[in-house]
């Protein structure tokens, strides 16, 4: 990665003003999403090369993005060269320019944007939806088996922690009183490989993680598809005052390639591209095709503003964002609205 900046990208939620980072860009004016949205029918970016940051090397993190550059629709609104680059630094690599766009955790946006003073800008959501699912080892078949037991949903702090807490608290038991919460790591697959060791008894993990959780004995004990807008994608202002058809162009073409993912006639030359783009696919991811697809945000919206605040309540109890924050200023919807009119899409969310 070019001009590479070593800093993880958790640690940019703590570092109050950035220091340096926040001198990097200049005080970049922010449209309101209430805003109206132009026509973007015909629009061409303005850049031919766009440098885009994903933190998620999983091939369902990035599979729109990387079937709108295969199928061509990037390069018939001039976009030529669509480099994807791979690191957690994503938010730092955003501030100092070397990335134009990325993907990455709703709530690190939109932390990093109150604790620096820069204009991040939210553009577009990615997942608005996700699984909490419950998965326990072998010899628990009830939530009563799980008294006395200990449970983990990554570091204590975390959001799968509190969602592991309400999962826990909905089935019928206390989840302050009646399990140990411990720490694990190494992401959902580490929590996985606790379970089958046996050293936690239950955990948040996704649908991948079936096949191995059955094979060793374990089941799961609860599975909902939750309203979630938790991932998204982002800009800089000042990088959006520059270069807002690259943004509209963008945008449209990625919303344009997540409706052809959906359509299940698409399902096997959607896998086919990925693998043939060099990403590890085995037989029991392909298998799960509905249930990643169910995350992705079909139309680059989310349902509400309810939805939106619900979620934002959530991620302020784990400090990842400022209780009450107003995160409308770090949003704006009208490259999402102007591509869902131009596509023939519902706007969604209706109104901000």
């Amino acid at each position: 990665m070019k001009h590479r900046i070593t800093l993880p990208r958790r640690d940019v939620l703590k570092l109050g003003a950035l220091g340096a980072l926040g001198t990097l860009i200049a005080a970049g004016t922010l449209d309101k999403a209430g805003a109206q949205s132009p026509s973007v029918e015909n629009v061409m970016s303005n850049l031919k090369e766009i440098k885009f940051g994903n933190y998620n090397p999983n091939y369902a993190a990035q599979w729109p993005f990387r079937l709108a550059q295969a199928l061509g629709y990037f390069k018939e609104v001039g976009i030529e060269d669509f480099e994807i680059i791979q690191s957690e630094e994503y938010i730092p690599g955003l501030i100092g320019g070397s990335l134009d766009l990325t993907h990455g955790d709703t709530s690190n946006f939109i932390g990093a944007a109150v604790a620096s003073g820069v204009p991040l800008t939210i553009i577009e959501i990615y997942r608005d939806q996700e699984w909490w699912m419950m998965g326990v080892g072998k010899g628990i078949n009830t939530i009563e088996d799980l008294k006395g037991k200990k449970v983990s949903g990554g570091q204590l702090g975390a959001r799968n922690t509190w969602v592991l807490k309400q999962i826990i608290k909905k089935l019928g038991l206390d989840p302050e009183k009646d399990v140990e919460f411990v720490p694990t790591s190494g992401g959902s697959d580490g929590r996985l490989g606790a379970i089958i060791a046996g050293n936690i008894h239950a955990t948040i993990l996704f649908p991948r993680h079936r096949k191995g959780l059955e094979e060793n004995g374990g089941q799961f004990l609860s599975i909902e598809l939750t309203p979630s807008p938790q991932e998204a994608i982002c800009a800089t202002g000042d990088w959006l005052a520059k270069n807002e058809d690259a943004a509209y162009a963008f945008v449209r073409e990625d919303i344009r390639a997540r409706q052809w993912l959906m359509k299940p006639e698409n399902q096997e030359k959607a896998y086919q591209i990925m693998i043939d783009l060099g990403y590890d696919i085995p037989p029991a991811f392909r298998a799960l095709y509905q249930e990643e697809i169910d995350q992705i945000s079909p139309d680059g919206g989310f349902d509400s503003v309810q939805v939106m605040q619900a979620f934002m309540d959530q991620v302020a109890l784990t400090g990842d964002v400022p209780a009450g924050v107003d995160w409308r200023k770090y949003m704006d919807m009208k490259y999402v609205w102007a591509a869902q009119e131009a596509l023939g899409l519902p706007k969604r969310p209706p109104s901000m």
